[in-house]
């Protein structure tokens, strides 16, 4: 639970957090600094706040006794590529600074790691985590036939003050995922409307530690643990996430208010 509410928290700071960050960055024209300038404070303070969940949560965490030494890691730094990769990373963030469009930037970098490449590519399609591709088609599927059919026309009143468009975007976040939520709603929002555009980006992943079903990541966590033996529950991951998330949309409507 750890990691992944501390993904999506920390995503909450800029626009290449995540997913639907860089969506919002593209129909909202809003700044890489202006917008880490306004959601950077969010993401520490959601990050302290988690950590005193847990603490208050789980004795575990409580506890001052020496810890099982884990075995030490075993790795190989493959010089030429992690040089290769710092440098394109760099220049990624450079050019999301300066302004750069986001999609294009991210393309152009992709394509540089790409294209000189010195591992197989069978090694990188082996790690490629095919479920999840699955899932993010049908959430698209969904999003389309729900913007089709109209389903959603009912929360568009809600959406035209501060406290309706968080409410709606945290319950559509844990209905149909936050990258779809997003899609949906950003043609119901100005593209100079600012704080619209930074409340959606914010309530849509701080949405994502309410439930299991609230962002990829929480999956992924789920999927992972699972290989190794753990077993985390929907209702244990509720009780955990309901407090946070609803202590962080609320720090967020009065920050950004």
């Amino acid at each position: 639970m750890a990691i992944a509410s501390a993904t999506n928290l920390g995503s909450v700071a800029t626009l290449s957090g995540n997913p639907q960050n860089i969506l919002i960055g593209s129909f909202s024209q809003i700044g890489y600094l202006e917008f880490a300038q306004a959601l950077t404070p969010i993401a520490l303070v959601g990050l302290i706040g988690q950590i005193g969940l847990l603490w208050l949560l789980y004795p575990d965490v409580r506890s001052t006794q020496s810890i099982t030494e884990l075995p030490k890691l075993r790795y190989r730094i493959f010089k030429p590529l992690f040089s290769k990769t710092i440098a394109i990373a760099l220049g990624l963030l450079i050019a999301f600074a300066l302004g750069f469009p986001l999609g294009e930037s991210a393309l152009t970098a992709a394509a540089l790691l790409l294209i000189t490449q010195r591992v197989k590519p069978e090694r990188i399609l082996k790690q490629v985590d095919w479920n999840l591709l699955v899932l993010f088609s049908g959430l698209f599927i969904l999003t389309q036939a729900t913007q089709r059919l109209n389903l959603l026309g009912i929360f568009v009143p809600l959406t035209h003050t501060a406290v309706g468009l968080v409410s709606v975007v945290t319950v559509l976040s844990n209905l149909i995922s936050n990258v779809p939520t997003v899609l949906l709603l950003q043609p119901l929002i100005e593209a100079e409307d600012t704080r619209s555009w930074l409340l959606l980006a914010a309530s849509s992943t701080l949405a994502g530690n309410l439930t299991l079903f609230g962002a990829v990541a929480n999956l992924i966590m789920v999927e992972s643990a699972a290989k190794l033996g753990y077993q985390l529950t929907f209702w244990e991951h509720l009780r955990f996430g309901v407090p946070l998330t609803l202590a962080m949309v609320v720090f967020t409507y009065f920050w950004l208010h």
